[in-house]
């Protein structure tokens, strides 16, 4: 696999709590996004990605992949305590906490952990080896992956109409790492073939842009440069406005 990534404060705030982390050798992909006062986000999402990055390099290579879910929870759950007990230790850390998506890729799957609002979607380019998967050529298929953690979609699956809900209860999240309880995380896998993108990011880039627009924006790229479409991702967020932090991971094979 091969990956780029790309992170920008945004036109708004002044420091980036986003935390982003690759290596495409074993296949890991994190991306966290913190919540707190002064610098506790940024340091909560840092300990975050570190942490998980740490159990998953050490004990991926030993693991069984049906044994995977088990490891990825594992890994979140040793990410909160690190962070609850930072906070706890530390008064100008309190109430800190992070989103984060935990992505594994092995064998063309991928493993995919998320708590909070930060996504992970799977961009599907033309058509694909497997005859039962073809679809017409130069179509395309883009599907979130993930389901946001917030009260505002607890509400909906509760059948309370959306222009009930306030704006704001899709920002408060139900599940993250470092308050409460160790957070019980969505667990899905996905098949990944020639041609497929996974995008991770931070809500500053899905509150700034639709699913068409990062959709039109995928399609209409060139899908051996990562690095130029995760910074024209992070541009055309910002040219929206930009009032969040904003993060992009893309992911896709290595076809050279």
């Amino acid at each position: 696999m091969i990956s780029a990534c790309a992170t920008d404060p945004g036109r708004v705030r002044q420091n980036n709590e986003d935390c982003v982390k690759t290596d495409d050798k074993i296949g890991i992909y994190l991306l966290a996004d913190g919540i707190g006062g002064h610098n506790a986000g940024e340091v909560a999402s840092a300990l975050a990605v570190d942490t998980v990055y740490s159990v998953l390099r050490a004990n991926l290579p030993h693991t069984a992949v049906d044994e995977y879910f088990e490891l990825m929870v594992h890994a979140l759950h040793a990410a909160h305590w690190e962070i609850f007990t930072r906070a706890q230790t530390e008064p100008a850390m309190a109430g800190m906490g992070t989103t984060l998506v935990v992505v594994v890729v092995k064998n063309n799957e991928a493993f995919i952990v998320n708590a909070g609002d930060s996504r992970c979607y799977l961009f599907q380019r033309d058509y694909y080896p497997k005859p039962d998967r073809l679809l017409e050529e130069g179509r395309h298929k883009f599907t979130l992956l993930t389901n946001d953690h917030t009260v505002g979609n607890q509400l909906l699956a509760k059948g309370v109409p959306l222009g009930e809900i306030p704006k704001k209860q899709f920002h408060a999240l139900t599940i993250s790492l470092g308050s409460g309880n160790p957070p019980c995380p969505d667990f899905r896998v996905v098949e990944i073939h020639q041609n497929d993108t996974l995008l991770i990011c931070s809500d500053g880039l899905t509150d700034m842009l639709s699913d068409t627009e990062l959709e039109a924006l995928l399609s209409g790229a060139v899908a051996s440069n990562l690095s130029i479409l995760a910074t024209s991702l992070v541009d055309a967020a910002n040219a929206k406005g930009g009032r969040d932090n904003v993060s992009v991971l893309l992911v896709t094979q290595d076809i050279r």
